[in-house]
């Protein structure tokens, strides 16, 4: 177990809330309920602030507190895959935020918002709940 870098306990504990909120937002979408806008928006701003920061912090060679991880081969696979998974999302979030603002400012439906958001809400849970485990195994187990 290595002690865990302030960077990734503040991206594992910030995106706790947004799993909240698309649940939220996911479950009172489907039931027509009018605050689905309001938790959905917030929860795809929160979480892409957080998932973009984290990665381009990571991609220019962000180091975690100078904490240096022994990452098998089978753990750069999950890397991969979860990073490939978070782009996914990103596409998925961008996607959702540009029809859900359309629907607003037209007053119509598009079908694609509504076919997308089981997608989203399945791949960020993946990608959220996969993070967290990694998280919890490296540095708290």
């Amino acid at each position: 177990m290595t002690a865990a870098p302030f960077i990734s306990t503040f991206i594992a504990l910030a995106l706790i809330p947004v799993a909240f909120l698309f649940t939220h937002a996911f479950l009172s979408g489907r039931r027509g309920l009018p605050y689905h806008k309001v938790t959905g928006t917030v929860g795809i701003l929160w979480d892409l602030s957080a998932s973009v920061f984290y990665m381009l912090y990571r991609l220019v060679g962000g180091n975690v507190d100078s904490h240096i991880l022994d990452i098998s081969p089978n753990m750069v696979a999950y890397f991969a895959v979860h990073g490939i998974v978070a782009v996914v999302v990103i596409a998925l979030e961008l996607t959702m935020l540009a029809t859900g603002l359309l629907q607003w400012r037209l007053k119509k439906k598009f079908k694609l918002h509504r076919k997308l958001s089981i997608p989203l809400y399945v791949f960020w849970f993946g990608a959220f709940l996969s993070g967290e485990l990694v998280y919890i195994a490296y540095y708290l187990l």
